[in-house]
């Protein structure tokens, strides 16, 4: 498949070009790390992290790291997360992981004296990226230690963010999805009236013309539902035939519409 090659090679030559970090650990297992790009960046210098999509159950950040040859050379560090696989793992326990991931991110961060952070993430990514913004517990330790005044903002792009459609196929067969998880991580559905607004941070979520009706459709009720909890949302509809991984393949591209809109937002933050 074009996409697993083109990532692969992108990474590689990533990894081969740019001053990097590779396998820092936040957690105990094999997959439980980052990578990161740009190290020879100042030390204040804002950060892109991006989470990789697979449906919970494939791809690595080793096939990740779309974002940084044109982000590093911007001035922005890149930092890719990977994490455990289902069906090794239960859903909840990567959205930990990746939680935990984050908050090792914002910390070392912290530091260092960084600007900004914005946390992305494709496809189950993304979801993954919106859990953070759905768990109060979470936030409310974030700010707690001091370091969630760092994280500036959030993109979701081409996510997957309810599980219910999922009940009757093969991934939700390999995912071993609860009922209870079905409920608590289609954060479309979720009952969000009593959740205490979220200000000072912005969420971009995008999906691309020519992904599944289903996903575009996701893309738009996850938007709405963040409009009831996050001060400042934008919805973008990537038209110019872009499909489901075009849309971080591209990110590749400094002229391409997505990567305009978040280095600008990174840039002047």
């Amino acid at each position: 498949m074009h996409y697993y090659t083109f990532a692969k090679e992108i990474t590689a030559n990533a990894r081969k070009n740019l001053k990097c970090e590779l396998d820092v650990p936040y957690a105990a297992t094999e997959r439980t790390k980052y990578d990161i790009y740009g190290t020879d960046l100042s030390k204040d210098a804002p950060i892109f992290v991006f989470v990789h999509g697979g449906y919970w159950q494939e791809g690595s950040k080793d096939m990740a790291a779309f974002a940084a040859p044109v982000f590093v050379r911007k001035g922005i560090k890149v930092i890719t997360i990977g994490y455990d696989l289902c069906p090794n793992v239960k859903l909840r326990d990567i959205i930990y992981q990746v939680k935990t991931a984050v908050e090792h991110i914002l910390k070392y961060a912290s530091s260092l004296g960084c600007r900004n952070i914005w946390v992305s993430g494709h496809s189950a990514g993304a979801h993954l990226a919106a859990s953070l913004l759905f768990d109060e517990l979470w936030l409310d330790k974030m700010i707690e230690q001091g370091h969630l005044n760092l994280l500036k903002g959030i993109v979701l792009i081409g996510g997957v963010y309810n599980l219910k459609p999922l009940v009757d196929t093969n991934i939700s067969t390999t995912l071993k999805l609860t009922k209870d998880e079905i409920d608590a991580y289609s954060f479309t559905t979720l009952n969000t009236k009593n959740n205490t607004p979220i200000q000072q941070l912005k969420v971009i979520v995008t999906a691309g013309q020519c992904d599944s009706p289903g996903l575009i459709n996701e893309s738009r009720e996850c938007a709405q539902k963040l409009l009831t909890m996050v001060d400042h949302v934008e919805y973008i509809f990537l038209r110019e035939n872009i499909d489901h991984f075009d849309i971080v393949e591209k990110l590749t591209k400094e002229e391409f519409v997505l990567t305009k809109v978040i280095l600008s937002n990174i840039l002047h933050e």
